[in-house]
């Protein structure tokens, strides 16, 4: 008969893991915390940022200078001259798609991207472009 009890204690399922995850639950799980969304999205933005800024140096800013300006050492010898991102009439009359456009497929004498970035580090300069210009409202 022991061998029986036994034998039923094996082959029926334990409660406890599920006891436990209920009270872990219940607890509101404070014995597990995962970073709150907006901290990983801050996170993601700052490293999209960092990497955006270091692409605009190498890419960017020797027509369209180090601020977005439009005053880059090599902006006197072009025509049209380089855009100054800096202008509120440059950054009210674009869309951010319209700008993505521009950076994927260039606009003479600008060169084309489309073949050097992703589409994430497209929207990533877009983003750095439009924080040179003056705080943009929300409709």
């Amino acid at each position: 008969m022991a061998k029986t009890k036994q034998a039923a204690a094996r082959s029926s399922p334990r409660p406890w893991p599920f006891l436990a995850l209920g009270l872990w639950l219940g607890s509101g799980g404070t014995g597990f915390r995962a970073p709150a969304p907006a901290s990983v999205s801050r996170v993601a933005a700052a490293v999209q940022q960092s990497e955006a800024q270091a692409l605009f140096a190498s890419l960017c800013a020797a027509c369209h200078g180090s601020v977005g300006a439009g005053d880059g050492p090599a902006a006197a010898a072009l025509r049209p001259r380089p855009a100054s991102f800096k202008d509120s009439l440059f950054q009210v009359g674009r869309t951010d798609e319209q700008l993505a456009a521009a950076i994927k497929g260039g606009k003479p004498p600008m060169p084309a991207f489309a073949q050097q970035l992703t589409p994430v580090q497209i929207r990533a300069l877009v983003t750095y472009i439009r924080a040179f210009g003056p705080p943009r409202r929300k409709p």
